[in-house]
């Protein structure tokens, strides 16, 4: 008999202040799994950047974690794919040195670079489909070339953190279209880098990484990443993708049977556009996104404990259940470093609103949690209007969070699905390596296989009726609040 153990698959998902490192079997099941800290950091409020020799570290110290797990063995690992967040390019040298402090997607320093660039919209608009703005990388380059001009010239390659990752596995420079897509210096329908933009941006085209299939096999674990990792010199890995495109494929979801609402650092929600492309890994539908969800709670977290780190997200959130819905009439905007649902507005700032002497922390914590709901329904209501869908699947970390759960059901007024495996990115990563490796044949059979689900959150009649009432009182908050937000920019 075969062990059940035998064939393993190691899947990197690369979030903005966590990295996890996954061990799933062929039946798409857990076997080992950690989750790093990668620490933030914000120099100016408008800033946010990271240190990606950090990432790799905590990459590498959980791999060997999971490897120390009694049913892995090295060995037994037969594919590694990665995955990352976007909008973030991480330059590095000849040796393959970081260079700098890589800019975090939600970092707004570049918003007059992006403004200078307003007069060539319609080139951006042509090549990449959007105008640039502040998570476009010209005027993050642009950026870095006015204050940190060594950083330019010394630059060998510009990376997505997820190719940064696989470099130092594997020695090898590429990316996928999903992630060259999200820099905006791809022309999209020619998958290929756009000289022209990069030129705005003084960058050489010979400094981007050629751009493959995401489940081509980039390279495999070189004698020095076997060294620091404990993984087998040798074990293939594939390109992998972006972390939205990784959390599409892990759900499962197309239309219009059902779509993907994601709750991590960010919120944000979508699917493939039919089980056609589902098969082909072809359209996706963006329906709309939050700049701060998870961000928002560790943000209070962080606010109420000085810093300590002293209480769980479970503590959190059981808190908040003491106050009611509504949080005793405070509203919270999460525009807490720009934002990206909706438009992008990086002069956008969060805001609390309906606060007395006589509010509690709890009130706090359940606003915090409302609001970020309230702003994804808001900037996704549109989009959803013009198309049909059958339920929504919850993934990230807040489908661990009954309360919630709920509110998310309440707010959209529909059935929400948790599946057994809620990191989404890791578990599309493990499918697209699994498939890349040949080791499973197609992406719609794992797809069946592998997301199972756990548990059906059905929305309360009575919280329905209420959440409603309250989301159009935050629309009125949400639209005075922007006024002041315009008069500044």
């Amino acid at each position: 008999m075969t062990n059940y153990f035998d064939d393993l698959v190691l899947a990197i998902d690369l979030g903005t202040s966590t990295a996890k490192v996954i061990v799933f079997n062929l039946d798409g099941r857990i076997v080992a799994a950690t989750e790093r800290d990668t620490p933030v950091q914000h120099p100016r409020p408008t800033w946010m950047q990271s240190n990606a020799d950090t990432w790799w570290q905590m990459v590498c110290t959980g791999i060997r974690f999971v490897l120390d797990h009694p049913d892995v063995h090295p060995s037994a690992i037969r594919a590694i794919g990665i995955c990352g967040f976007m909008h973030t390019l991480v330059p590095i040298d000849g040796a393959g040195r970081v260079l700098g402090t890589p800019l975090l997607w939600p970092d707004q320093r570049c918003a007059s670079e992006a403004a200078e660039l307003a007069e060539h919209a319609e080139t951006f608009i042509q090549i990449t489909g959007y105008p640039p703005t502040t998570m476009s990388s010209v005027p993050r380059l642009r950026w870095l070339s006015k204050h940190e001009p060594e950083t330019i010239e010394r630059a060998q390659w510009f990376l997505p953190p997820k190719d940064f990752l696989r470099f130092r596995l594997t020695g090898e420079v590429a990316t996928d279209d999903r992630d060259a897509g999200g820099t905006r210096l791809m022309n999209r329908p020619a998958k290929e880098w756009s000289a022209e933009l990069l030129e705005l941006a003084g960058v050489s085209l010979t400094r981007m990484p050629s751009i493959r299939s995401c489940h081509d096999i980039a390279g495999t674990v070189t004698s020095a990443a076997a060294a620091e990792t404990g993984l087998k010199q040798g074990t293939p890995v594939v390109i992998g993708s972006a972390d939205w495109f990784s959390t599409i494929i892990g759900s499962g979801c197309y239309l219009p049977e059902r779509a993907c609402l994601y709750l991590g650092t960010g919120g944000i929600s979508g699917a493939f556009k039919s089980s056609e492309e589902q098969a082909r890994f072809g359209k996706t539908i963006y329906f709309g996104g939050v700049t701060a969800t998870g961000a928002a709670l560790h943000w209070i977290r962080e606010v109420f404990d000085a810093g300590e780190k002293k209480t769980t997200y479970e503590a959190i959130t059981l808190e908040s259940e003491t106050s009611e819905p509504g949080a005793r009439g405070v509203f919270f905007l999460p525009h807490l470093m720009g934002e990206c649902g909706g438009a992008i507005r990086p002069a956008a700032r969060g805001a609390f609103y309906g606060l007395t002497l006589a509010h509690q922390r709890a009130d706090i914590y359940r606003a915090v949690l409302e609001g970020a709901v309230l702003w994804l329904r808001m900037t996704t209501e549109t989009s959803m209007q013009k198309q049909p869908i059958g339920n929504f699947l919850l993934l990230g970390g807040g489908a661990r969070s009954q309360i919630w759960r709920q509110i998310v059901a309440a707010v959209y007024n529909c059935s929400l699905l948790v599946p057994e495996v809620i990191h989404g990115g890791a578990l599309g990563t493990a499918m697209i390596a699994a498939v890349g490796t040949r080791l499973r044949s197609d992406y719609p059979s794992l797809a069946r296989e592998w997301v199972r689900i756990a548990h059906v959150e059905q929305p309360k009649p009575d919280l329905v009726e209420r959440y409603d009432a309250i989301y159009q009182e935050y629309g009125e908050v949400e639209t005075i609040v922007r006024q002041i937000e315009e008069r500044h920019t």
